[in-house]
């Protein structure tokens, strides 16, 4: 199963392309406020524990580029392919593309700026070996250099 996850906001561009690709893809999605009626099995929002739930019990994870689902998935060490909400697709602004870059850049996800390219990004992403480095908690790093630690 393939995991699609957009938040509570909505991403019509990428449900209709996960709509186009559902006879070759067994996707599961949380499809937020979407406009676009899903023809896989979707719910709306969720709480984070069965968003989690879903993203370890999945092969892999579609997901818009927000920071606290990737965080997500870096802990969980799922492979992943990132497709930014972009203004092209309605967004306000571009902000997740930067964070998607610098993710693809150090090899934790595979990069999709095009939801048409989404079955060649599901692919790619079948195939790579990616990277899940452990980055320092800036709580812990702040509470030793307080030497309260």
């Amino acid at each position: 199963m393939i995991f699609v996850v957009v938040s509570t906001g909505h991403f019509d561009p990428l449900i209709e392309e996960c709509n186009r690709l559902s006879g070759k893809y067994d996707f599961l999605g949380q499809v937020g406020s979407s406009t676009v009626k899903p023809n896989f099995p979707h719910f709306l929002t969720a709480p984070h524990e069965k968003i989690e739930a879903c993203m370890k019990e999945a092969e892999l994870v579609v997901s818009h580029g927000g920071a606290g689902m990737t965080a997500m998935i870096n802990r969980l060490k799922k492979p992943s392919v990132i497709i930014p909400k972009q203004m092209r697709y309605g967004e306000m602004n571009d902000l997740q593309v930067e964070l998607g870059q610098k993710w693809a850049e150090l090899g934790m996800t595979i990069l999709c700026l095009d939801v048409r390219k989404l079955d060649e990004a599901i692919e790619q992403c079948r195939k790579a070996k990616l990277n899940f480095p452990e980055f320092p908690s800036l709580g812990k790093h702040l509470l030793g250099e307080l030497g309260l630690s």
